[in-house]
């Protein structure tokens, strides 16, 4: 395998950072897209439109608006942190299922207070086609 779980969600977050629309979608696994789907038309997107994306029939202009609102999306999830500043540390945990991964979007903190950064998002990966990819990313949200 290429690159590791931690390496891909970083590439993840930088490609939300950057506005690199097809890359986030080429990131994210079958079953990830099926989410961003379902989502989609929970929050009132078009199921005509959904057809059309997942068939790939979609006109160029649809699919850019669509990758275009994912990454808003994605944005607002991680909003209050600087997605160029995160960092993935790998938190698979041993009883993990094979061909899944954990990686923890972490926030640094000043070294002067010699702390660990806080924790922003958890990013959940599988293999798939001999590649990681992002199944879902869960933000943590402070109350």
């Amino acid at each position: 395998m290429a690159d590791g779980p931690d390496v891909v969600a970083k590439e993840f977050v930088d490609a939300i950072a950057w506005g690199e629309h097809h890359r986030v979608w080429d990131l994210l696994s079958a079953e990830g897209r099926g989410t961003v789907m379902r989502v989609g038309v929970a929050q009132g997107m078009d199921e005509g439109l959904v057809v059309r994306l997942r068939d790939g029939t979609a006109t160029t202009a649809e699919r850019e608006d669509f990758l275009g609102d994912l990454v808003k999306g994605l944005r607002a999830d991680l909003a209050g942190n600087d997605l160029d500043a995160l960092e993935a540390e790998l938190d698979t945990p041993a009883d993990a299922a094979p061909g899944t991964a954990r990686v923890l979007l972490v926030a640094p903190l000043p070294p002067v207070l010699n702390l660990p950064g806080l924790p922003a998002a958890t990013v959940e990966l599988v293999e798939e086609s001999g590649a990681w990819r992002v199944e879902r990313i869960i933000p943590r949200l402070s109350k």
